[in-house]
């Protein structure tokens, strides 16, 4: 609309997929607050969230609770107890400006009140209002449809996702992570850009949204350089630019965003045919590396975004490995249990992989000495005696892909290892990113 107004709903876990009751009744109420925010929005926000109402179950069902919030004009206090009486509004110059009676409140209390709950407002003036409203429900069967599936190699990585309105963040991590993706934000295109590059590893996927702040201006085109596939999320009605031209997978959505189209445009987005990745014929399944060398493998990396990422790649190896933030704690562990390998960051607070590696070398008896692979972001000359000099048998440079980090481990535990050997499984290689 002219009035540029976000629109977004989150589904809290817990409540059904399906639920038995009056639907007209429910969507009157809810089309009614919804008119209402729209009419004293001026511009920002509207969300609708829903909720199960802890501890109110019985053997008759469940209670939901429905909240529409909108960062709108606002209440004062000593005006809210008008609300919910026919033919009364705030005042009257509200009347005048906005239009309408206040019946529609006065409808949406009676309705809710059928269907077993009730309403509430609560408001801050010039900041928004909250029309809560509660019914009593049952649970009903959902269909029975197959999972889809997804894309590994969207599971394997890091979702940033580039959003600066908050409810519309509420509702993407909600949904993402039930599908079992890992997510971030970032408020703006440049903060996207710096937090890239202390990623361990590019992410597979940036959303960004795609709303225009000046005639002329496209967030899209200030994340060109980071190198993986882009969802760019649209208001409704505008014009969805043309790919661009680097070849890496491309999308456009419309908001309000629906989880059903965002999981199956993700989808799209992340499976190409099967001729494509197979020539036609099935691929046999690869042996886990884990299943062939064995190892407790510990993490030390101060970032939590690349912790998480770099865990999912060792998982995907078959390991479960632990992480430490930083070098004080990668002593605790060892300390705790016996590691073969440890994979160490250089630059990390309190104490950084160097002093670390040389503590461990100094203070754990030979026979139980780890292997020590460094993560370095420089990959600079005179990095590899750096590290030798400290202790580390090894080091792989960020962004880490998944075929190097399978190297190192061979070259340090696989006897007669041959690098043409095929025999352990690899998830496909990342796309080169920017400098990390």
């Amino acid at each position: 609309s002219s009035k540029k107004i976000e629109f977004a709903y989150t589904l809290a876990p817990g409540v059904p997929a399906w639920i038995n009751g009056d639907v007209t009744r429910l969507r009157q109420i809810v089309v009614n607050l919804v008119n209402n925010a729209v009419k004293f929005t001026p511009g920002g926000s509207i969300v609708i969230e829903v909720r199960p109402l802890p501890g109110a179950d019985d053997d008759e069902g469940i209670a939901l609770e429905f909240a529409v919030r909108d960062t709108g004009i606002g209440i004062p206090p000593d005006r809210v107890n008008r609300l919910f009486k026919a033919f009364s509004q705030v005042d009257s110059s509200t009347t005048r400006k906005y239009g309408g009676t206040g019946l529609g409140l006065v409808i949406c209390q009676r309705l809710s009140t059928l269907m077993g709950g009730s309403i509430r407002v609560e408001s801050t003036v010039g900041k928004g209002s909250s029309f809560i409203f509660s019914i009593r429900t049952t649970a009903a069967p959902a269909p029975v449809e197959p999972a889809p599936a997804i894309p590994n190699r969207l599971l394997d990585g890091l979702v940033l996702i580039v959003e600066d309105n908050l409810a519309i963040q509420n509702q993407l991590r909600v949904l993402l992570e039930s599908w079992g993706l890992f997510v971030a934000f970032t408020r703006t295109p440049a903060v996207a850009r710096d937090f890239c590059t202390k990623l361990l590893q590019p992410p597979v996927l940036l959303i960004i949204d795609g709303d225009e702040t000046s005639p002329g201006t496209s967030p899209l085109d200030e994340l060109l350089d980071i190198r993986c596939a882009r969802l760019l999320m649209l208001p409704f009605g505008q014009t969805a630019p043309a790919a661009p031209a680097d070849g890496r997978p491309f999308g456009t959505i419309y908001k309000p965003i629906k989880g059903h189209t965002l999981l199956q445009t993700l989808i799209q987005l992340f499976s190409a045919p099967a001729s494509a990745e197979t020539g036609g014929t099935a691929k046999p399944k690869a042996r886990l590396l884990a299943e062939d060398i064995s190892l407790h493998v510990l993490l030390v990396e101060d970032n939590a975004v690349n912790q998480k990422v770099a865990l999912r790649f060792l998982e995907r190896l078959g390991y479960e490995a632990v992480a430490a933030n930083n070098g004080i704690e990668a002593l605790r562990a060892i300390e705790a249990r016996h590691y073969d390998l440890i994979l160490m960051d250089l630059q990390m607070p309190e104490m950084d992989g160097f002093e670390a590696t040389r503590q461990i070398r100094r203070h754990v008896p030979a026979d139980y000495q780890p292997k020590i692979i460094a993560l370095t972001a420089n990959a600079m000359a005179g990095d590899r005696e750096l590290c030798l000099a400290a202790g580390m048998d090894d080091y792989i440079s960020k962004p880490v892909k998944m075929p190097e980090l399978v190297e190192a481990i061979k070259r340090q535990f696989a006897m007669g290892y041959s690098s043409a050997d095929e025999t352990f499984a690899e998830t496909s290689e990342a796309p080169p990113a920017a400098g990390s």
